[in-house]
């Protein structure tokens, strides 16, 4: 179950949310190319360095805000969920930079808040192959 969180999570980074009532599906795919993948931000992640976890986390956080402004309604639902995921570990680091085991214990400790994730996940994946015509994880073209 710990795995299945992690897997979300790093999807839920994948797709950073930011958009209109309507949403911009061009804008939302441009974005979307260019938003990190959570699990790569959490592999790059320096637990020695609580500082630089909070901005990278952060960084992430505010690129799903801006993915969430322009996803389309379609999708908008599925995107907040992934935003909300990264604010849950995001949240977690603030309450404890020093102490990776307690951030671990904070994050596995909201594993129902965390759920839905992996789906809402694999929703934004299906948009961006069908509606953006790349592949997650692959350059667009």
């Amino acid at each position: 179950m710990r795995r299945t969180a992690g897997i979300a999570l790093a999807t839920v980074l994948v797709l950073a949310p930011a958009c209109s009532d309507d949403g911009d599906s061009e804008a939302f795919c441009d974005r979307l190319g260019e938003t990190d993948q959570l699990g790569d931000v959490l592999g790059a992640l320096d637990t020695s360095d609580p500082a630089g976890v909070q901005d990278a986390l952060q960084q992430t956080l505010d690129q799903f805000q801006e993915l969430e402004a322009d996803a389309p309604g379609a999708i908008r639902d599925d995107v907040a969920r992934l935003r909300q995921g990264v604010e849950l570990v995001l949240e977690a680091v603030e309450d404890d930079p020093d102490d990776p085991a307690a951030v671990r214990a904070a994050i596995t400790g909201e594993l129902d808040e965390l759920s839905g994730l992996a789906q809402a996940g694999e929703a934004v994946e299906v948009y961006a192959r069908d509606e953006c015509g790349f592949a997650l994880g692959e350059a667009e073209g």
